[in-house]
């Protein structure tokens, strides 16, 4: 479980390291603000775009060795960023560490499935906490590293040697597991009721969290309230990290309910519809709710596949992070276009109040899965 949350500490730092190095580049590399903007969100569309190619890799090599590969390629293309001489360059780079990240993401649950078949909720709540970890420490330490000196391909680059160290212990440490898909078993079944909702919940869960990353500085901004953007922000990032605290504990008897659903939907939905009607001085409070809604339905979410049968864990995966990580891509762009022929910052976040609703919705009526994927019958006084 440590090296899992090593893995997931590993496949965010990469990625949230560059928005406080974007000032330096601008400068160093004469890169426009489009060109900034695209930097950070290539990784996400490259997740999307290598989630299924990811599950095929994994019904060829198995779920250990797709992250092995991932991993490396994570690892060099980290490294090699900051040799970076030009943008091109610097782009290269940066799709290749997120080809890493996409062929390991979709490997986990069939992982947690095998090693830890009693403590899946667990077991993925800890690699859940991994990613928040990677989140708060590449945003809070790359800035550290850029002011002291060493320069922004060193601020970039440090983040290899953490994500070497990872590689090391995976190869070494971590046991193989039996093969237990065909090489067609990758292929996602869109006919699958199951499949196709665990894919929406991810959209969901997704399109709340970095919609609101992307539109909180702007619409604040437009609100005369730039002061609190840093507050509110962080706010929303930081208050995941006690929900995948909590989780680490009692995940195991949460995974595959509804009712935690219900809570997340409902705390997503009154978060961003609060924001978007409540006087901006309490945009906090909201950004609050709808961060801890958002992180509470992903985690869950991430441990459901590994209730499915094996053969189906790795392609019902790979469709979770396309629709997930499209979702997270497209769906702040599609609010930006709401804005810009409107006038009004408000429908800028419509996207993300239609996610938490059709959260809400799915997840309320989700059924609950055994290991092997069937639906438990509901008990007469139990929590659904």
């Amino acid at each position: 479980m440590a090296i899992l949350w090593l893995v997931g500490i590993n496949l965010r730092t990469v990625i949230l390291g560059v928005p406080p190095t974007l000032p330096t580049l601008h400068r160093a590399l004469g890169l426009s603000y489009s060109a900034g903007g695209l930097l950070t969100s290539v990784p996400v569309l490259v997740m999307a775009a290598g989630a299924i190619p990811g599950a095929f890799l994994i019904s060829r090599i198995g779920a250990r060795g797709a992250i092995s590969a991932g991993l490396m390629l994570l690892t060099a293309g980290a490294a090699l960023r900051g040799v970076s001489t030009s943008p091109l360059v610097l782009f290269a780079f940066t799709v290749l560490f997120s080809i890493g990240i996409a062929i390991s993401q979709p490997a986990v649950p069939a992982l947690i499935q095998g090693w830890f078949p009693q403590k899946v909720g667990r077991a993925t709540a800890i690699y859940s906490n991994g990613l928040l970890i990677g989140e708060v420490l590449a945003a809070t330490l790359t800035l550290p590293l850029l002011l002291a000196t060493f320069g922004w391909q060193v601020a970039l680059a440090a983040w290899a040697v953490l994500s070497a160290l990872g590689l090391a212990l995976w190869l070494l440490l971590t046991p193989a597991l039996k093969r237990t898909q065909s090489a067609s078993g990758w292929v996602p079944d869109w006919r699958n009721r199951t499949a196709v909702q665990l894919a929406l919940l991810m959209g969901a869960a997704s399109l709340v969290y970095f919609g609101m990353n992307t539109w909180i500085p702007d619409t604040m901004e437009v609100r005369h309230a730039h002061g609190l953007i840093p507050l509110t922000l962080g706010v929303l990032n930081f208050s995941q990290l006690p929900v995948s605290a909590g989780l680490a504990l009692v995940a195991d008897r949460l995974v595959g309910r509804r009712w935690p659903y219900v809570v997340a939907g409902s705390g997503c939905l009154l978060g961003v519809v609060g924001y978007l009607l409540a006087p901006a001085a309490s945009a906090p409070l909201w950004a609050a709710l709808a961060g801890a809604g958002s992180s509470l339905a992903f985690i869950l979410n991430l441990g459901l596949p590994a209730l499915l049968d094996p053969a189906q864990v790795a392609r019902t995966t790979g469709l979770m992070f396309t629709v997930g990580y499209g979702c997270a891509f497209f769906g702040p762009a599609l609010g930006g276009v709401g804005w810009d022929l409107s006038g009004n910052f408000q429908l800028a976040l419509i996207p993300m109040a239609v996610a938490a609703l059709l959260m809400l919705l799915i997840g309320g009526t989700f059924p609950r899965l055994s290991l092997s994927g069937s639906e438990i019958p509901a008990v007469s006084g139990s929590a659904r």
